[in-house]
């Protein structure tokens, strides 16, 4: 029976921390101070956001409540009656919320893991990805490049084809030139024979005129 009115004392007991922490935190929405906000909660890191920041000064707050002076024990053959104590009750629901919290610890532990592995995983992606682009821009360089191999082929096929033309227009343009040469030689010649003929006939045409002359005198003479 006893053991009955222990458990209704501890029971109430929680439910009356319980009932002064929901009031206090109703309370203390207000007006909490940096102490009591950082002795219950985890702060983050507003620099880089969603990293939480634990320092030596927050675990105090983190750590559950613990007097290791109200443990002590003189005589352990006759423990003290002040000593704290817990139901059996107390003690299988304690652990059974110990357990499955820490079940609950452990399989957050196991997503923090898998999602650590998924960022490796990530970061990996990404690099293979970010080597896949450089694969990519050294592939397009070296097709500009060929791109680049042609066009200059083509211009150097266009120079060698223009080299050719000129080459066989000097050609017949210095065959042409040998046989202008010759052309207007053959002009010239044409010319100056056609001058001595000219000359020629003149001579002629004035030894005939003075032996006219001479035979007109004659005959002018003869008649007088």
């Amino acid at each position: 029976m006893a053991k009955i009115d222990t458990t209704k004392l501890a029971a109430e007991t929680v439910a009356q921390k319980l009932a002064g922490g929901k009031r206090n935190g109703s309370s203390s929405n207000n007006s909490m101070s940096p102490a009591s906000a950082t002795s219950s909660t985890i702060p983050i890191d507003t620099r880089i956001p969603g990293l939480l920041t634990v320092t030596p000064d927050l675990i105090p707050g983190m750590m559950p409540p613990f007097q290791p002076n109200q443990y002590h024990i003189s005589d352990p053959l006759n423990p003290p009656d002040n000593l704290p104590q817990a139901t059996q009750s107390q003690l299988d629901k304690g652990m059974k919320i110990y357990e499955g919290a820490t079940r609950s610890l452990k399989l957050t532990g196991a997503a923090l893991d898998l999602t650590r592995e998924k960022f490796t995983v990530i970061a990996k992606h990404s690099r293979a990805f970010g080597s896949g682009v450089q694969a990519a821009t050294e592939i397009e360089k070296v097709k500009g490049n060929y791109l680049d191999y042609l066009n200059q082929k083509e211009v150097t096929t266009q120079k060698s084809v223009s080299l050719d033309v000129s080459q066989v227009k000097t050609i017949s343009d210095t065959n042409i030139s040998v046989y202008s040469k010759d052309e207007l030689n053959q002009k010239l010649l044409q010319a100056q024979i056609k001058a001595e003929e000219l000359r020629l006939k003149t001579v002629e045409s004035q030894g005939n005129l003075a032996n006219f002359k001479a035979q007109l005198g004659d005959y002018l003479e003869v008649k007088e």
